[in-house]
């Protein structure tokens, strides 16, 4: 399968095109740390009729602009509004490309699933999210502080990916973990509730623990936003999640 590469203003994506569209294309927004190139996703969703983008966030891997944790929430509106499009020029050869988006479904991964319960888009949506960061104290709970002073995660992305998030500072990160930064789930309660949320936990996750995930999916359902959760047997975190859980994915949506 031939893989696009396509870009709105700032964000760069995979683009996955089925033979035969359901009228369906899923907007896959990444973990933090995240790898690109979701192959095996990305070939799953297309043989299933969806057309499928993996968006990298402004600042990181091939995509413009300074990547700061306002920014992954803000691209979203770019992202959207660039699947609504349903037309773009793929980057090797200037060949324009359309897809069909009768419906346009955000899925995404741990920090990326945080990023989507975060969004502004006021229209009415599908999400599917596979283990996603749903309360900040929870990540901040789960860090390791070094002797450096830093804690582990934020050393492994200024350090180990220093030139793929390119503009994360400490100002920011402490934003992040201090609740006050676009990435919020809990403060975004209220956007969800004409939205349709499909949550997909693995049992033996040990990052996002699936506890964590059942007692925010138990919140929304009280203040009423329409929620399906699935407990994949067996799943971790991250790719294993993904590769388990695909098949069940493409059914759900």
């Amino acid at each position: 399968m031939i893989i696009y590469r396509l870009k709105s203003k700032n964000v760069v994506y995979d683009l996955y095109l089925p033979e035969e569209s359901n009228g369906k294309a899923v907007l896959y927004v990444p973990g933090l740390p995240g790898h690109p190139r979701r192959k095996a996703l990305g070939e799953t969703f297309a043989s299933n009729g969806f057309s499928f983008f993996e968006m990298r966030f402004p600042g990181s891997w091939e995509s413009n602009g300074e990547f700061t944790m306002d920014n992954c929430v803000k691209s979203l509106e770019e992202a959207y509004d660039f699947i609504k499009s349903g037309l773009g020029t793929e980057l090797r050869r200037e060949i324009k490309k359309e897809w069909e988006h009768k419906e346009i479904i955000f899925l995404g991964s741990s920090f990326g699933g945080g990023v989507i319960l975060s969004s502004q888009i006021k229209e009415p949506l599908k999400f599917a999210l596979l283990a996603p960061v749903t309360k900040i104290k929870n990540v901040k709970d789960s860090l390791v502080m070094l002797s450096s002073g830093e804690d582990d995660l934020f050393n492994l992305l200024t350090k180990g990916y220093a030139n793929a998030y390119r503009g994360l500072n400490k100002k920011d990160w402490n934003r992040f973990l201090d609740g006050e930064s676009l990435i919020n789930p809990e403060k975004n309660t209220d956007n969800l509730k004409n939205k349709k949320l499909l949550f997909l936990q693995g049992t033996d996750d040990d990052v996002i623990f699936d506890k964590h995930t059942s007692e925010y999916v138990n919140n929304l359902k009280k203040a009423g936003v329409e929620v399906e959760f699935i407990l994949i047997s067996g799943a971790g975190h991250g790719g294993d999640l993904e590769e388990k859980a695909a098949q069940t994915l493409v059914d759900s949506l």
